[in-house]
């Protein structure tokens, strides 16, 4: 895989906590553990149906951790669905907070050995607490910038959002490799900007990217380091 670079952006959620898997599927696998008694369609729906309403109203506030998020958005489905054990609830945010802080302290190790050579930027589609939770995991001190969603207006795909990221490191497009989960969200506003891209690819949450090729697909985050090393 020959790519080089002088500058870094990378994806947050999917990439970072959680290793190229769907946050749909994360959480999924935490009912499934947990004995949720819902099928995975009234699952889908209601994972859905909570990420449409977090996008479109301020109901997590910039100072909500990443355990807050998840306790929120769970206890949303489960009032979606109509499901009443709310302890349950709060055990299946724990378990996949738990999971995450894993995840993240792995990848930690990546960065850190990453942001020894190069710049490298954030570009996240978040709720407006992108900070606290990069503080939480002490993940802020990798990055010379942090775009978010929430604060600059712009959401992927549209790659303008990634420009923001671009301009930030003062580099044109093809010293700039993009790196996230997402074809749709990352690797697609690479190619329109003219930014190499390395797709972390794991378990998405259907199947229809499963026939899309691409140059530079990685199945874990800590390949990083034998790429850039």
């Amino acid at each position: 895989m020959e790519l080089s670079a002088k500058g870094l952006i990378f994806d947050y959620g999917g990439t970072i906590d959680t290793n190229g898997i769907h946050w749909g599927e994360v959480i999924w696998q935490a009912y499934t553990v947990a004995g949720v008694p819902v099928s995975r369609e009234e699952f889908r729906d209601a994972y859905v149906h909570v990420e449409r309403t977090l996008g479109s109203k301020p109901i997590i506030m910039p100072c909500h951790t990443f355990h807050d998020v998840l306790d929120i958005k769970i206890s949303m489905q489960f009032e979606k669905m109509g499901l009443q054990d709310m302890a349950q609830a709060k055990k299946i945010a724990g378990y996949c907070y738990e999971n995450t802080s894993q995840t993240i302290l792995r990848a930690s190790k990546t960065l850190d050995t990453l942001a020894a050579r190069y710049p490298m930027v954030l570009v996240s589609n978040f709720y407006g607490n992108i900070r606290t939770v990069l503080n939480e995991f002490d993940l802020i001190k990798y990055f010379n910038e942090i775009i978010e969603s929430a604060e600059v207006g712009i959401r992927k795909p549209d790659p303008e959002i990634y420009k923001l990221g671009i301009d930030k490191l003062g580099l044109i497009p093809k010293d700039v490799i993009i790196i996230g989960d997402s074809y749709k969200n990352d690797i697609a506003p690479a190619n329109i900007l003219g930014c190499p891209s390395i797709w972390l690819k794991g378990k998405g949450w259907d199947d229809k990217d499963d026939t899309i090729e691409h140059p530079h697909i990685i199945k874990d985050f800590s390949e990083l380091k034998d790429i850039f090393l």
